[in-house]
Protein backbone atom coordinates (compact mmCIF):
# COMPACT_ATOMS: atom_id res chain seq x y z
CA UNK A 1 0.00 0.00 0.00
CA UNK A 2 1.41 3.69 -0.95
CA UNK A 3 2.02 6.09 2.12
CA UNK A 4 -0.38 9.25 2.37
CA UNK A 5 1.29 12.21 2.04
CA UNK A 6 1.86 13.98 5.49
CA UNK A 7 -0.99 16.41 6.43
CA UNK A 8 0.82 20.09 5.88
CA UNK A 9 0.98 20.86 10.32
CA UNK A 10 -0.78 23.49 11.09
CA UNK A 11 0.50 27.24 10.55
CA UNK A 12 3.05 28.06 13.38
CA UNK A 13 1.82 30.71 16.09
CA UNK A 14 2.64 34.35 15.39
CA UNK A 15 4.42 34.21 18.23
CA UNK A 16 3.58 32.88 21.59
CA UNK A 17 4.88 35.99 23.70
CA UNK A 18 2.34 38.04 21.96
CA UNK A 19 -0.11 37.10 24.14
CA UNK A 20 2.23 37.45 26.98
CA UNK A 21 2.94 41.30 26.08
CA UNK A 22 -0.75 41.82 26.45
CA UNK A 23 -1.39 40.44 29.75
CA UNK A 24 2.07 42.23 30.95
CA UNK A 25 1.02 46.01 29.02
CA UNK A 26 -2.72 45.52 30.50
CA UNK A 27 -0.90 44.61 34.32
CA UNK A 28 0.57 47.69 33.83
CA UNK A 29 -1.88 49.72 32.62
CA UNK A 30 -4.54 48.65 35.81
CA UNK A 31 -1.94 49.12 37.86
CA UNK A 32 -1.91 52.77 36.41
CA UNK A 33 -5.09 53.78 36.87
CA UNK A 34 -5.50 54.67 40.52
CA UNK A 35 -2.43 57.27 39.94
CA UNK A 36 -4.90 58.65 36.75
CA UNK A 37 -7.93 58.43 37.58
CA UNK A 38 -9.12 61.65 36.55
CA UNK A 39 -7.64 61.11 32.98
CA UNK A 40 -9.49 57.87 32.77
CA UNK A 41 -12.46 59.43 33.85
CA UNK A 42 -12.10 62.42 31.18
CA UNK A 43 -11.22 59.44 28.55
CA UNK A 44 -13.90 56.96 29.38
CA UNK A 45 -16.41 59.87 28.76
CA UNK A 46 -15.27 61.36 25.41
CA UNK A 47 -13.73 58.66 23.45
CA UNK A 48 -17.43 56.85 23.54
CA UNK A 49 -17.57 57.30 19.78
CA UNK A 50 -14.38 55.72 19.33
CA UNK A 51 -15.10 52.42 20.59
CA UNK A 52 -18.72 52.63 19.24
CA UNK A 53 -16.72 52.52 15.66
CA UNK A 54 -14.36 50.03 16.62
CA UNK A 55 -16.82 47.68 18.09
CA UNK A 56 -19.69 48.45 14.96
CA UNK A 57 -17.52 47.89 12.20
CA UNK A 58 -17.32 44.70 10.51
CA UNK A 59 -15.18 42.88 7.75
CA UNK A 60 -11.33 43.37 7.73
CA UNK A 61 -10.44 46.72 7.02
CA UNK A 62 -11.42 48.22 10.11
CA UNK A 63 -10.42 52.11 9.35
CA UNK A 64 -13.05 53.64 11.35
CA UNK A 65 -12.00 53.41 14.22
CA UNK A 66 -8.68 55.30 13.72
CA UNK A 67 -10.40 57.74 11.44
CA UNK A 68 -12.65 58.49 14.36
CA UNK A 69 -10.47 58.05 16.93
CA UNK A 70 -8.04 59.95 16.17
CA UNK A 71 -9.92 63.31 15.39
CA UNK A 72 -11.96 62.33 18.45
CA UNK A 73 -8.67 62.50 20.49
CA UNK A 74 -7.81 65.45 19.25
CA UNK A 75 -11.14 67.04 20.70
CA UNK A 76 -10.39 65.84 24.42
CA UNK A 77 -6.52 66.96 24.26
CA UNK A 78 -7.16 70.42 25.03
CA UNK A 79 -8.85 69.80 28.07
CA UNK A 80 -6.36 66.47 29.06
CA UNK A 81 -3.65 69.56 29.05
CA UNK A 82 -5.54 71.48 31.27
CA UNK A 83 -5.94 68.88 33.73
CA UNK A 84 -2.34 67.40 33.48
CA UNK A 85 -0.97 70.71 34.10
CA UNK A 86 -3.31 72.41 36.67
CA UNK A 87 -5.54 70.70 39.19
CA UNK A 88 -5.39 66.50 38.64
CA UNK A 89 -8.15 65.65 40.40
CA UNK A 90 -11.35 63.40 40.22
CA UNK A 91 -12.78 66.57 40.90
CA UNK A 92 -12.24 69.02 38.47
CA UNK A 93 -12.20 66.15 35.72
CA UNK A 94 -15.98 65.83 36.29
CA UNK A 95 -16.50 69.37 36.90
CA UNK A 96 -14.50 69.58 33.25
CA UNK A 97 -16.45 66.97 31.70
CA UNK A 98 -20.00 69.18 33.38
CA UNK A 99 -19.01 72.04 31.37
CA UNK A 100 -20.09 70.59 28.25
CA UNK A 101 -17.61 71.89 25.90
CA UNK A 102 -15.69 69.03 26.56
CA UNK A 103 -18.43 66.83 25.58
CA UNK A 104 -19.24 69.04 23.15
CA UNK A 105 -15.70 69.19 20.99
CA UNK A 106 -14.55 65.69 21.80
CA UNK A 107 -18.08 64.46 20.15
CA UNK A 108 -17.84 66.97 17.61
CA UNK A 109 -14.76 66.34 16.23
CA UNK A 110 -15.87 62.59 16.26
CA UNK A 111 -18.41 63.75 13.92
CA UNK A 112 -16.36 65.09 11.67
CA UNK A 113 -13.77 62.26 11.85
CA UNK A 114 -17.28 60.06 10.53
CA UNK A 115 -17.93 62.73 7.85
CA UNK A 116 -14.10 62.42 6.85
CA UNK A 117 -14.56 58.53 7.18
CA UNK A 118 -17.86 58.26 4.76
CA UNK A 119 -16.80 60.97 1.93
CA UNK A 120 -13.28 59.89 1.40
CA UNK A 121 -14.01 57.00 -0.28
CA UNK A 122 -16.13 58.03 -3.10
CA UNK A 123 -13.69 61.21 -3.70
CA UNK A 124 -10.97 58.65 -4.30
CA UNK A 125 -13.00 56.60 -6.18
CA UNK A 126 -13.97 60.01 -8.71
CA UNK A 127 -10.23 60.99 -8.47
CA UNK A 128 -8.99 57.63 -9.86
CA UNK A 129 -11.44 57.63 -12.30
CA UNK A 130 -11.20 60.76 -13.75
CA UNK A 131 -7.52 60.31 -14.07
CA UNK A 132 -8.06 56.70 -15.55
CA UNK A 133 -10.03 57.98 -18.11
CA UNK A 134 -7.28 60.25 -18.91
CA UNK A 135 -4.81 57.94 -19.25
CA UNK A 136 -7.14 56.12 -22.05
CA UNK A 137 -7.87 59.51 -23.48
CA UNK A 138 -3.88 59.75 -23.64
CA UNK A 139 -3.23 56.11 -25.36
CA UNK A 140 -6.03 56.62 -27.40
CA UNK A 141 -4.51 59.51 -29.16
CA UNK A 142 -0.86 58.05 -29.38
CA UNK A 143 -2.51 55.09 -30.94
CA UNK A 144 -4.49 57.81 -33.38
CA UNK A 145 -0.69 58.69 -33.90
CA UNK A 146 0.69 55.59 -34.77
CA UNK A 147 -2.22 54.74 -37.05
CA UNK A 148 -1.37 57.59 -38.98
CA UNK A 149 2.13 56.85 -39.38
CA UNK A 150 2.43 52.94 -39.82
CA UNK A 151 -0.83 52.69 -41.59
CA UNK A 152 -4.44 50.24 -40.64
CA UNK A 153 -2.10 46.97 -40.62
CA UNK A 154 -0.86 48.34 -37.16
CA UNK A 155 -4.31 47.87 -36.16
CA UNK A 156 -5.04 44.74 -38.04
CA UNK A 157 -5.16 41.55 -35.90
CA UNK A 158 -3.46 38.32 -37.28
CA UNK A 159 -4.76 35.08 -37.00
CA UNK A 160 -3.25 32.80 -34.16
CA UNK A 161 -0.57 30.23 -35.79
Amino acid sequence: MAKRPAKPSAAPAKGKDAGVNKVVLLVIAAALVPFSLPTVTILAATMLPTLGAYFSERGSNRYAWLCIGGLNFSGVVPYLFSLWFGVHTVDEALRLLSEGNVLLWSYGASAVGWMLYKATPPVVSAWLTMTNQHRVSGLKAAQRKLVEEWGEEVVRKTPAA
